[in-house]
């Protein structure tokens, strides 16, 4: 593992190496314990090298903005184990190797639209979680929603999941995009879409609500106050309005209605079933092992 960290500098842009090496500098115990981990996690789980961006993952700003720099480290670690007991080994050696994972499609009245689970480093999110769930229009693979989580241990050998981010696309007809989108799919938001499929994930644990991070734990308030504003949506308002109830130190708790697969035959039924099941399909285990 510090061959290959070794290595990264030769691979990256200057600006990358410099960010690394200064964050390594500026915490070199945890830094060490991480390279450790992705060592041993490698050798007993994936049997293969971590993609490069999970070496250099910052732990400085990542998930909660003001986060001791150890309780993310403890977050992000428990995440990758729990991941091990939840997912398919395949499914997690591809994404520890910086795949991208087809989830499944979604048909709506004209056009189809595909799920993909990535690392979050890869989709510009690499702050706000380590696994990102995209929905994209199968047409062009316009990103139309993504939301960037990690698992999360709960009280009775149950399980969760963080939302550290929730966010669409940034092209100029974004906005015209989603209304389309949402009209195909009988009324059905993408965002509400990719949390279907959030809510799915965790249908095999006891724990029955998810947790968000409210805009004031967001990590983008480690940018400045400019890019603050350019970049970071209202989640308090969504989650509020999804029947969230504040979750200190993240932000919100959200339901995650364990009926959902009780449909009523109508199209927007149907859609949120199949939305859910493909969230509730890619755990294999329930993390209470």
């Amino acid at each position: 593992m510090l061959r290959q960290t070794v290595s990264i500098v030769s691979r990256l842009k200057f600006r990358k190496t410099l960010a690394f090496m200064l964050r390594s500098s500026l915490s070199p115990r945890l830094t060490l314990r991480w390279l450790r981990f992705l060592g041993e996690y490698t050798e007993q789980h994936t049997f293969a090298p971590p993609h490069d961006d999970l070496i250099r993952k910052s732990l400085s700003s990542f998930l909660v903005h003001r986060m001791a720099w150890k309780t993310r480290f403890n977050i992000l670690t428990q995440h990758f184990e729990l991941a091990r007991q939840l997912l398919c080994p395949h499914v997690l050696q591809a994404l520890w190797r910086g795949e991208k994972i087809e989830l499944g499609t979604i048909c709506g009245r004209e056009r189809a639209y595909h799920l993909q689970l990535l690392l979050s480093d890869h989709c510009g999110s690499r702050h706000e979680g380590a696994f990102t769930v995209r929905l994209v229009d199968a047409t062009d693979d316009a990103l139309l929603c993504m939301a960037s989580f990690v698992f999360v241990r709960r009280p009775g050998q149950s399980y969760s999941l963080i939302v550290g981010g929730l966010q669409g696309s940034a092209r100029a007809d974004a906005k015209r995009a989603v209304i389309s989108a949402t009209r195909d799919l009988g009324g059905l938001r993408p965002k509400d879409s990719i949390m279907l499929v959030l809510k799915g994930l965790i249908a095999h644990g006891a724990t029955s609500y998810l947790i968000a991070v409210s805009n004031s734990n967001h990590v983008i308030n480690h940018r400045t106050s400019k890019r603050r504003k350019r970049k970071l949506p209202d989640l308090n308002a969504y989650w509020l309005d999804r029947g969230g109830v504040p979750f200190p130190p993240f932000g919100f708790r959200i339901p995650a209605d364990p009926a959902i697969n009780e449909g009523c035959g109508s199209r927007r039924s149907n859609t949120k079933i199949a939305f859910w099941k493909i969230g509730a399909n890619l755990i294999t285990r329930k993390g209470n092992n």
